[in-house]
C-alpha cells in the first residue's frame, strides 16, 4: 500500500532526511491567518546551530559569544513557495522538500485558506467554503501566497527578490496568478494545472506572467490543458508530459511508487535553480 504525503514525512523524519521545520503562521492583506511549515536553507539552518554551540561554550567559558571576531553575514537564498493541490494539505510536499532543501532554497509550505491550520476549525466559513470548493475563497487565495511572501521577506536568509512558486493542481492556479501579480516572481511551476479551476482564469492569468519562466507538467491522461496553458503563453511555457492519468494528479507524481518521481523532481530542481539564479 503508497505511503500517504504524512507518512511519508513521518518515515523520512525518522531516518534523518527530512529537513528541519519551523510552523510559522501569518495574515493576509484580507486578514485570514495562514499556517505553513518553513525549512530554512542549510547554510541558515547551519549558521543557527554553530550559534547555539558557541553560546554554550561562551556560557561555559564565561567569555561572549563571538568575541573572537566578526562573523560574515550569511549569503541570502532563493525562496520557494509551495501551494498544495486540492483537497490536500501541506504536507502532501514532503517527498520534495528535502530536494529543495538541498538545492539551497529556503521552503515554505503553507496550507491554502479554508483547510488545515489555515481553516480557522472545521466548522468555521472558511473551512466550509473550502470543502464546498467555494469559488470566491479561491477568487481571493492567492493573498495567501503574497502574505506568504511577505512573511519570507522578513528573514534575514531570504532573497524574496529570487522567489519560485510551485503549485500542484489549484495550486497551479493561485501560483500563476499570484505570479502575474509579483515581478519577483521569477519562475513558475505546476504540475497538474488546470485553465480555469473552481472559476480562477489560469489561460488569462499565464498571458500576464510572461515572460517569466513556467514549467507546466501533467501526466498524459491530464495534459490536454497543459497544451492550452502554453498556447495561451504564446508558446512561452515549457511543458512536459509523462505517462499516467488521473491517478497521478498533482502531487501524486511524487509518489514513491511511481518510477518517474525523481526524474520530475530533478527536473523541477534545475528549471527553478536556474530561473532564479543571479
Amino acid at each position: 500500500m503508497p505511503l500517504t504525503p504524512l507518512a511519508f514525512a513521518i518515515s523520512l523524519l525518522l531516518s534523518g532526511g527530512m529537513p528541519k521545520s519551523q510552523t510559522v503562521s501569518f495574515k493576509t492583506s484580507d486578514g485570514v491567518t495562514i499556517e505553513g511549515d518553513y525549512y530554512a536553507p542549510v547554510a541558515a539552518a547551519a549558521s543557527a546551530k554553530a550559534k547555539s554551540g558557541a553560546v554554550n561554550a561562551a556560557n561555559q567559558s564565561g567569555a561572549k559569544a563571538g568575541s573572537t571576531g566578526k562573523s560574515k553575514s550569511a549569503a541570502k537564498h532563493p525562496v520557494a513557495i509551495l501551494i498544495h493541490m486540492y483537497p490536500a494539505d501541506r504536507t502532501s510536499w514532503a517527498p520534495f522538500v528535502p530536494k529543495l532543501h538541498e538545492a539551497g532554497f529556503a521552503v515554505l509550505a503553507y496550507d491554502i485558506r479554508g483547510k488545515g491550520g489555515s481553516s480557522g476549525g472545521a466548522e468555521s466559513k472558511l473551512a466550509r467554503q473550502y470543502a464546498d470548493r467555494d469559488e470566491s475563497l479561491f477568487a481571493d487565495a492567492w493573498k495567501d501566497c503574497e502574505a506568504a511572501k511577505k512573511w519570507l521577506a522578513g528573514r534575514p536568509e531570504c532573497d524574496t527578490t529570487r522567489v519560485a512558486c510551485i503549485g500542484a493542481s489549484i495550486g497551479c492556479s493561485i501560483s500563476i496568478q499570484y505570479g502575474a501579480k509579483d515581478k519577483d516572481v521569477k519562475a513558475v511551476v505546476c504540475l497538474s494545472p488546470g485553465t480555469n479551476y473552481f472559476g480562477v482564469d489560469s489561460l488569462s492569468h499565464i498571458k500576464k506572467l510572461m515572460p517569466r519562466d513556467a514549467l507546466l507538467i501533467a501526466p498524459e491522461g491530464e495534459y490536454a490543458a497543459v497544451t492550452k496553458l502554453i498556447q495561451a503563453s504564446g508558446d512561452r511555457a515549457t511543458g512536459g508530459m509523462f505517462p499516467g492519468g488521473r491517478e497521478r494528479h498533482g502531487t501524486n507524481l511524487f509518489a514513491p511508487d511511481y518510477r518517474r518521481s525523481g526524474e520530475i523532481m530533478d527536473a523541477i530542481i534545475e528549471f527553478v535553480s536556474k530561473a532564479t539564479k543571479k
